[in-house]
């Protein structure tokens, strides 16, 4: 077991032992890898930031039913849904790489 998969687990509060979600959490930190490599327009994500690559599953993951939903109201209730990478998230990752030119 990696060290992100057992961080993960371990902010979701599942007992290392419990092997029955691993494949969705791996898949969910595929996802935030996935993501934050996309949005830093990087091929590979140092080592430094595994955590916050961690940090970003643990809310894909909390939020898997919420994706897409920017707005939600029920009776007096509302909540509003970050699109994309939290702002919290964004702001503890290297700035995005820019490619100029093309040739």
């Amino acid at each position: 077991m990696n060290d992100s998969l057992i961080l993960l687990k371990r902010f979701l509060g599942i007992e290392l032992i419990d092997i029955s979600k691993d494949d969705i959490m791996i898949h969910y930190l595929n996802k935030a890898r996935g993501n934050i490599l996309g949005y830093c327009n990087v091929v590979t994500l140092p080592v430094e930031y595994d955590d916050v690559m961690v940090d970003y599953a643990v809310y894909l993951y909390k939020n898997r039913d919420s994706v897409g939903l920017i707005d939600k109201q029920e009776g007096e209730r509302s909540a509003t849904y970050e699109t994309g990478i939290p702002t919290s998230i964004r702001l503890a990752l290297p700035l995005p790489k820019i490619k100029v030119g093309t040739n």
